[in-house]
């Protein structure tokens, strides 16, 4: 039978596609959703106020050059190479040119909301600033996908250069000329626009001719595996994910502040566990950073409050599937102890990290406002923690626990 690299491509698609949606389907069932819409209704409430603020004087073309140029920048080419293709495909490399192509503008496609999604937030504060309405909107937007469509076809020719380092200049090169392209275009000089097209077309034609060499298979692997690895973390925090496969670190430092084993097994067990998966204990982190930057630059207590409780019930409710995490384990059902513990460490665990969280929120709000203002994002923090792991947590983790 001959090779079709048309009907590879659309196996994979298929393939892929039917998994995200089988997870997809308890992402989207849930609370955080409701949460989440409420969170951006807030948000975008605010910032239609905030824009009516500005003046001409306010740098927009500035800031949307370098978020828009950013996310450009950001073009990962969805292959969907897997592991075993490193041997069997090998033979066909020739014959895989169209397949890759198809993998572009599928990329190509899937991207494309973010810098839709972008370019309408940034709009009524463009138009504020330029004294204008918003007849530039679809001009800048056949721009942005024109210039997302070139990033995606640099990146394809980037996967075969021989070292990181070219591969990070390439990288270097198209953010600085994306962000020369879009600050030139949105503050209407037309010419060096122009000029910045003729040195990304340049660009394309370099990267082609380096490009030009046999696939790097073991990196298209790797870098789907990678992707596909952080849909499955995602999914995970709704439902178990067998394919999920976290990587661990020892961070002996926060040793001494666990709980040692005579506080209990699954306590002992899962507090371990957050600190030294980074599946979660990055999750926090990551989760608490950004909280901490939306409190620190806002000086609204109301906004302060929103993204405080927030992220508390994102972290809450992200963290809860630590629950599940060692049931697939035999050694953990050997413990004489069971399911009431198990779910009293896990309340223990939800309520230690969303204090320290809240401390956290409550101190930084008084920096950047006022003091009663900071009391009260303190105050409906620690109610809304000991709320959500004595109220909430309970009823979850018994559902988590029967759909098992």
């Amino acid at each position: 039978m001959k090779f079709s690299a048309d009907a590879l491509f659309k196996e994979r698609v298929t393939s892929y596609y039917a998994e995200v949606r089988k997870y997809t389907r308890y992402m989207l069932n849930d609370h955080l959703l409701f949460v989440l819409v409420f969170g951006l209704g807030a948000i975008l409430y605010y910032y239609s106020g905030w824009v009516q603020t500005i003046d001409k004087t306010f740098p927009a073309p500035l800031l949307m050059a370098v978020v828009l140029a950013i996310v450009l920048v950001w073009s990962p080419v969805y292959t969907y190479i897997k592991r075993p293709d490193t041997v069997y495909l090998l033979p066909l490399e020739e014959e895989m040119k169209p397949y890759l192509q198809k993998a572009v503008w599928t990329s190509f496609a899937a991207q494309i909301y973010v810098l839709v999604a972008l370019l309408a937030f940034s709009m009524p504060m463009y138009a504020a600033v330029k004294q204008t309405g918003f007849g530039s909107f679809f001009v800048f937007l056949v721009v942005l996908l024109a210039a997302k469509l070139w990033n995606l076809f640099c990146r394809l020719e980037a996967l075969n250069l021989p070292s990181n380092e070219k591969r990070m200049i390439d990288l270097v090169v198209r953010l600085l000329q994306n962000f020369a392209l879009l600050y030139a275009l949105f503050s209407g000089y037309m010419a060096i626009a122009g000029l910045a097209v003729f040195f990304m077309l340049l660009w394309l034609f370099h990267m082609g001719r380096q490009g030009n060499r046999p696939l790097k298979w073991e990196l298209l692997a790797e870098l789907e595996e990678k992707r596909l690895a952080s849909f499955y973390r995602i999914a995970n925090m709704f439902t178990d994910v067998p394919h999920l496969r976290g990587t661990v670190s020892r961070r002996a430092w926060l040793d001494g502040l666990l709980p040692g084993p005579q506080n209990g097994t699954h306590t002992y067990l899962l507090f371990r566990t957050f600190v030294r998966m980074n599946e979660y204990f990055g999750l926090y982190i990551r989760l608490t950073i950004i909280a901490v930057f939306i409190i620190l630059f806002s000086g609204t207590m109301a906004v302060q409050l929103i993204a405080a409780l927030l992220f508390l019930y994102l972290t809450g409710f992200q963290l809860m599937p630590i629950a599940v995490r060692h049931d697939y384990i035999i050694w953990p059902r050997l413990y004489p102890a069971g399911n009431t513990e198990k779910k009293a460490a896990v309340q223990k665990l939800l309520m230690r990290v969303m204090l320290i969280q809240s401390i956290l929120f409550g101190g930084l709000s008084s920096i950047n406002g006022t003091l009663s203002g900071a009391v009260i994002v303190l105050a409906a923090s620690l109610v809304f923690s000991i709320f959500f792991t004595k109220i909430y947590a309970p009823s979850r983790l018994e559902k988590m626990s029967s759909v098992r």
